[in-house]
């Protein structure tokens, strides 16, 4: 077997030093291509996940008091539309009006 004994003040071969400026820049290119990997195993996407179905339920909330208020909306115009007691009651009790020769009470 051959022995052979480098020092640093011996020049080196062109072979030598080209090899350990490829392995330089290999173990940087290395060392950049890791920390993606890195932060895409880390990343928890259930974090993620959890968050946006708490912000769907809250928006199906949302949606379920808004069609609630909807179908009030629509109710109260189907009875503006269709029921004259119902616009009486409403006349007499929000607008404060009353019929001729009638004197309204109220207590508060």
């Amino acid at each position: 077997m051959n022995y052979r004994e480098l020092r640093a003040s011996d020049p080196q071969g062109t072979w030598e030093t080209w090899m350990r400026a490829v392995l330089k820049v290999a173990r940087f290119v290395l060392l950049l291509l890791t920390i993606p990997v890195v932060y895409v195993l880390c990343d928890n996407p259930m974090d993620k996940q959890a968050a946006m179905r708490g912000k769907l339920e809250q928006l199906q909330g949302e949606r379920d008091v808004l069609k609630s208020d909807r179908d009030k909306l629509l109710r109260r115009m189907e009875w503006i539309k269709n029921d004259n007691d119902y616009l009486e009651m409403a006349a007499r009790d929000r607008l404060h009006l009353q019929k001729e020769g009638e004197y309204i009470l109220r207590f508060e």
